[in-house]
């Protein structure tokens, strides 16, 4: 970026812009006509090309000297030193003409990771998730955040660039070829330049392992969002800018900043954070993941309770046995006690094993076999629970209040056992923490006290047709139901792999992924990066990748819930 400004009150305000404003152009390069207002041009930018265009540099006593070859190496292994450790480098010039550059200096920036970033970053990681960095920063300030966030260098890749000495004379950054660029991070990074040398149709599998893309332009967020969208994954992307429009809208779910954001990226955008943090988009990604588990352990509980409902008549009416349950108290059992303990399943507190598991695919049912099993098995036992107490009590072949009490009884009580045993599909109950959902707590009791006054008050008795029972009955009841408890424990202790629906890490990817996509993943792991540096990031679940940054553009990738791309201000 250039300004021409002319000095206030006709003065410069240092005596290197005074020489600079009265001196001749001194470059060959004459193409432009030297002005004598004192107003000079003020340069600044990315270091290799604002360095390439000076012919001069300042002098200790403010005067111009040539700048010679081995000078802008000097400079340029300078720039690399300080990008290297993470700063964002600008270097700055000035002249009375573009064509009549004087280098004034590099002018390093430090934009710290966020408090709680690199934290989000690693529980992303943990949940099987991938992030792609997007930055418009130079290479080796783009990898130095990615280290410094855990984005590469971790689970056993060889990432070492200590062999490298930019501090000797001998190196040159700007004589190798960039499309042959295999220091600092071979594999792992790309320029936008290096994007634009790759045929459309190849840039799928040519991204596949990159981690890190840097001196990208708006035009090739999209590219990168759309590559990602072809492999099958669901693309996430984070943006603020104007120009981050096009990604946000491409992108299956497009998030932009609320406080920085421009109004465009808002209105193009699926989502605004509020507070511009990216740990707001980890919590919505655990709490997305708990939601769909929570939806599939209440599908659960309702279907096993129906089923064995509806099994319970059948049976008895196939048997040409009396009806257990008359019909106010299966109206009690479906409207009164599945409801609260029901809609209580649905705010369990996410799991971690669930927040470490494998991404799902987006197509992936809510109702899977696993989960029809868990309520087929359940439902059967209920039913034949219920069912044997109720032959139990029909001793003289006629139905009485506590036949009818004892069955009623026990299919409730079985009922709540099976309730807090769905309140996760892979720990046994004894593993739950039985205050961790406060509102199960209060829905069960609740639950309780209505069952025994149904039982144990009077004007109820009249209405249900129930009668008083002991405390022997009851204790006896509690003991029979409890093994529902123990058939829970059976399924996930020996039958995981038939009755579990999350697969952990290390374990086998879920059904659905390709043979291609299982050897990329294991080619180049999971990505990730970090916010509150300017530039972007990309999240990917099921084969995921996530950079949060400050100013940068995540983008973000995910097979599970979906990829995300673009720019991030954290």
């Amino acid at each position: 970026m250039e300004v021409r400004a002319r000095p206030v009150g006709g003065a410069h305000s240092c005596a290197a812009f005074t020489l600079a404003a009265r001196r001749q152009l001194t470059s060959p390069r004459k193409t432009s006509v030297a002005v004598v207002d004192g107003s000079l041009y003020f340069v600044k930018g990315m270091p290799e090309t604002v360095i390439g265009e000076c012919v001069t540099y300042t002098a200790a006593d403010g005067s111009a000297t040539n700048l010679t070859e081995k000078g802008r190496t000097r400079a340029l292994s300078q720039s690399r030193r300080m990008a290297a450790s993470g700063l964002r480098v600008l270097a700055m010039a000035y002249g009375p003409t573009l064509d009549d550059l004087t280098f004034a200096g590099l002018v390093g920036m430090e934009d710290p990771p966020r408090e709680g970033v690199i934290e989000a970053v690693q529980q992303l990681r943990r949940g099987g998730v991938s992030v792609l960095m997007l930055t418009g920063d130079s290479k080796d300030t783009a990898l130095a955040i990615a280290r410094r966030c855990s984005i590469i260098g971790g689970n056993g890749e060889s990432f070492d660039d200590s062999t490298i000495d930019i501090s000797s004379d001998d190196f040159h950054p700007s004589s190798h070829n960039p499309m042959d660029d295999l220091e600092f991070g071979a594999g792992l990074a790309l320029s936008g330049e290096q994007l634009d040398a790759i045929r459309p149709e190849n840039l799928t599998d040519s991204i596949m392992g990159v981690r890190v893309f840097y001196r990208v332009a708006p035009r090739h967020k999209l590219a990168l969002v759309r590559a990602l969208q072809r492999h099958g994954d669901i693309v996430a992307m984070t943006g603020d800018g104007v120009n981050d429009a096009t990604a946000l809208k491409a992108a299956d779910i497009g998030i932009a900043m609320g406080r920085g954001g421009t109004d465009v990226a808002k209105e193009a955008a699926d989502v605004v954070l509020a507070d511009d943090n990216f740990t707001t988009i980890t919590k919505a990604v655990a709490e997305g993941k708990g939601i769909f588990f929570n939806i599939r352990n209440f599908l659960a509980f309702q279907l096993s309770t129906s089923f064995a409902a509806l099994s319970i008549e059948s049976v008895a009416t196939l048997f040409g046995l009396p009806s257990p349950l008359n019909a106010m108290q299966i109206l009690w059992i479906n409207i009164i006690m599945d409801g609260p303990p029901a809609q209580s399943l649905g705010v369990e507190p996410v799991d971690e094993r669930i927040l470490s598991a494998r991404p799902r695919k987006a197509s992936d049912p809510i109702l899977t076999r696993a989960l029809l099993f868990r309520a087929i098995t359940s439902a059967a036992l209920i039913m034949f629970l219920t069912l044997k107490v109720f032959s139990n009590e029909l001793d003289d072949g006629h139905v009485t209040r506590r036949d009818t009490t004892m069955t009623f009884m026990t299919f409730v009580n079985c009922d709540l056992f099976n309730a807090y045993a769905c309140r996760s599909s892979e720990r046994c109950f004894y593993e739950m923490n039985l205050f961790g959902n406060p509102t199960f707590l209060w829905a069960v009791g609740g639950s309780i006290i209505g069952q025994l006054a149904v039982i144990y008050f009077p004007p109820l008795q009249e209405v249900f047709q129930t009668e008083s029972l002991s405390f022997t009955d009851l204790l006896y009841i509690i003991l029979l139901s409890s093994t529902v408890l123990m058939l829970d424990t059976l399924r996930k202790k020996f039958f995981s792999s038939v009755f579990g629906d999350v697969v952990l890490p290390g374990t086998r990817s879920n059904k659905g992924y390709s043979a291609r996509h299982h050897k990329k993943k294991e080619d180049s792991e999971q990505d990730f990066s970090k916010s509150g540096l300017g530039g972007s990031t990309s999240f990917e679940f099921g084969n995921n990748n996530v950079t949060p940054s400050k100013n940068k553009n995540p983008t973000v990738r995910s097979r599970a819930a979906a990829p995300i791309s673009g720019p991030v201000c954290l």
